[in-house]
């Protein structure tokens, strides 16, 4: 089934549920509810928790306004998010720890206890969201790859037991659009069966001027929707399966890089660009197009036994982005550097195709006096093609390039390189935690990394830029990484937090801090101060 086939099904079946339900008001207590966080793979309160800790509860989304990644990171302290060239490349900057573009992110995300495998898919809506929890510092020890900026845990919203539903429409200046739609309740007289969809729809004329094209450079929608269904017939078992999909129609490429002379294209090598300069306008040509769909689907099953709680969590991810416009320097053809070294002007085209398989068990045993412990395993699989090339831009517009160069009719290809990527990566994890007084506790969390990459050449061998490579060729690695993490906590008072740490990330040296951390209310910022060693 395609993904706006998905989203089709999802926003149909939410619209009909939406037709009986009931609408819920809830009252608001005037008490400070008290936060429960997973950092550590485990419910606890955000006041006990020994780490940098920013929570946002479904309130604080709320108020905040917060809809889309960087609405809540530009909320957290020393942490960025860098847009750039289209939709899947955002990067999170966390501490200075950044990446690098088509690369591995530096920071963890998992979406109901899923990691998203693909930093493409980090950028998108964010509707119907109970928590958003970020951990800052080195998590490698439970989250291992990519959290060596830290690590963002995003929680949706779970099914209710009674019938309930909400309509939110909201227009906005460039013009813009959105409404979401969400419905949940009980399938079955004992609510053992339950259910929570929702649907969400956003659409802008944009705001950015190309005025070059007298259009907007930056027009967007997205028709989002998510389906969850909990199943927990008694005590012993709860299963959870989620499914969701995202289709993104935008625009990319549309740089400005300032010239000192913009009639003089080569005055772009001898100006050093000034970032703050905004008075050169857009003027790339031509407009193309980014298309971005993700697929996600998950399994997750719980097992009391008695001596603690099996998880299993399955999943599968899918993550397809073309995106196309025009080439250094982003100029109009008649004015372009290369129209004037080649002759000719050039556009340019990316494709990313992602397909990823995961797997988690975990154990977590009960706490036993002042100790308590997690252990547990992680696989992931994952497949990858990436293309990308610039054609001759012959005034016809540009056209999207898949998996194969265009050798024949207008724009054909001048370059075009491409790869596809095999992967396996698999992990073991714990963490124990010793209480040895009511206010001094001591953590130790190690996980062990493995990551195998099978890397092949697609790029044939008319368009590879090395004479010594070739069409078919194969490179392969295996990486393995032990990353241990101790922490000390310390509470003299309820709402004051003391801890020292030392960890090692996956490729970085060992750090240690020493942190206090204050929660006398909670919040969505966890003020204090930090010493690093």
């Amino acid at each position: 089934m395609g993904t706006s086939n998905v989203m089709r099904a999802l926003a149909l079946a939410t619209v009909c549920l939406l037709q009986f339900a009931p609408l819920v008001v809830r009252a608001q207590s005037s008490e400070p509810e008290e936060i429960v966080v997973t950092a550590r793979k485990r419910d606890e309160s955000f006041r006990d928790v020994p780490m940098s800790v920013s929570v946002f509860t479904e309130q604080a989304i709320e108020s905040a306004g917060i809809q889309k990644p960087g609405d809540f990171i530009s909320l957290v302290p020393n942490m960025t998010l860098v847009e750039t060239q289209n939709a899947g490349n955002a990067f999170v900057v966390v501490r200075g720890v950044s990446q690098a573009r088509n690369s591995e992110p530096s920071v963890a995300v998992l979406v109901d206890g899923v990691l998203e495998t693909n930093p493409a898919e980090f950028n998108q809506e964010l509707f119907d969201i109970q928590q958003i929890e970020v951990l800052k510092g080195p998590q490698g020890a439970l989250y291992g790859r990519n959290a060596i900026g830290g690590a963002i845990l995003i929680r949706t919203r779970e099914p209710t037991d009674h019938f309930e539903g909400s309509v939110k429409v909201g227009v906005g200046n460039g013009p813009a659009e959105r409404a979401q739609v969400a419905a949940s309740g009980p399938l079955d007289g004992s609510n053992q069966l339950k259910y929570r969809a929702s649907v969400n729809f956003y659409n802008t004329s944009g705001y950015l001027d190309n005025v070059y094209l007298h259009e907007k450079a930056d027009p967007a929608r997205d028709y989002s929707g998510r389906w969850r269904m909990l199943w927990k017939p008694n005590g012993e078992f709860t299963g959870d399966f989620r499914i969701s999909a995202d289709r993104l129609d935008t625009r990319a490429l549309y740089f400005v890089i300032p010239r000192s002379n913009e009639a003089n294209p080569f005055s772009t090598f001898t100006t050093p660009p000034d970032a703050n300069n905004v008075s050169t306008p857009i003027t790339a040509d031509p407009d193309g197009v980014n298309i971005r769909d993700l697929l996600n689907t998950s399994l997750k099953l719980d097992f009391n036994t008695g001596y603690g709680t099996i998880t299993s969590i399955s999943a599968f991810e899918k993550t397809r982005e073309i995106l196309t416009g025009d080439a250094f320097d982003f100029r109009p053809s008649a004015t372009s550097i290369f129209k004037a070294l080649l002759g000719f002007d050039l556009n340019q085209s990316q494709f990313l195709n992602v397909k990823a398989y995961s797997q988690e068990l975990r154990f977590t045993a009960p706490k036993v006096g002042a100790f308590s412990w997690i252990g547990g395993a992680y696989f992931v699989h994952t497949d990858r093609f990436i293309s990308t090339g610039n054609m001759v831009d012959t005034g016809a517009g540009v056209f999207p390039i898949y998996y194969d160069p265009r050798l024949t009719g207008p724009n054909p290809s001048a370059t075009f390189l491409a790869d596809t990527q095999n992967n396996n990566a698999w992990a073991v994890f714990g963490d124990a935690t010793y209480e040895l007084t009511n206010q001094v506790e001591f953590d130790a969390a190690l996980r062990f990394d493995r990551d195998s990459r099978r890397n092949t050449t697609d790029t044939p061998t008319a368009f590879l830029p090395d004479p010594s490579a070739h069409t078919g060729e194969v490179r392969d690695h295996t990486w393995s990484k032990l990353q241990p993490k101790a922490t000390l906590r310390y509470k003299p008072e309820d709402n004051v937090t003391l801890y020292a740490r030392n960890s090692s990330s996956r490729s970085g040296p060992p750090s240690g801090w020493i942190c206090m951390r204050t929660s006398a209310t909670p919040t969505a910022r966890s003020p204090g101060w930090r010493i690093r060693k």
